[in-house]
């Protein structure tokens, strides 16, 4: 007869697999440290002070710029392999390849062009060969570590 721990493994189980065949996965619960409430007043009593201080600052004069690091070509951290076959990936990097965007936008609701900066080498063959065929419209910057710094 089965226990009431293995009753409940066997549901985790057929619930796990429930999820992996369409796409979902177990996540951590992430907690505000305040609520709700404490936040949008925070952020009505910031708007109040902004305003009071600057009122003659014209919408157009105000900028909201928020960066975001793009990861692409990663290494797989796990690969699905024949049982009793080898798990060896042909030509795997270690590191993978980062993009950081700076997107920008006005009170106004216009949307500045994308700054990307890129990983790789300043004045190397990316920015003098690859440059000019990135989609136009944005900005593009090189840095070593893909990283917002002093020069970009």
């Amino acid at each position: 007869m089965a226990t009431r721990k293995e009753g409940y493994k066997s549901l985790l189980r057929l619930l796990q697999r429930f999820a992996d065949r369409h796409g979902s996965s177990k996540q951590q619960v992430c907690r505000q440290k305040k609520t709700q409430e404490v936040l949008e007043s925070t952020c009505f009593l910031f708007g109040q002070l902004f305003h009071n201080t600057y009122p003659d600052l014209s919408p157009d004069c105000l900028y909201n710029a928020d960066e975001t690091g793009i990861y692409f070509d990663m290494c797989p951290s796990s690969i699905w392999a024949v049982r009793g076959g080898g798990s060896y990936v042909a030509n795997s990097e270690t590191h993978s390849n980062r993009i950081t965007a700076l997107m920008t936008v006005r009170p106004d609701g216009l949307k500045l062009p994308i700054l990307f900066v890129i990983r790789g080498e300043p004045g190397g063959v990316i920015e003098t060969n690859e440059f000019n065929e990135y989609p136009p419209g944005h900005f593009y910057a090189m840095q070593k570590k893909a990283w917002m710094n002093g020069d970009v």
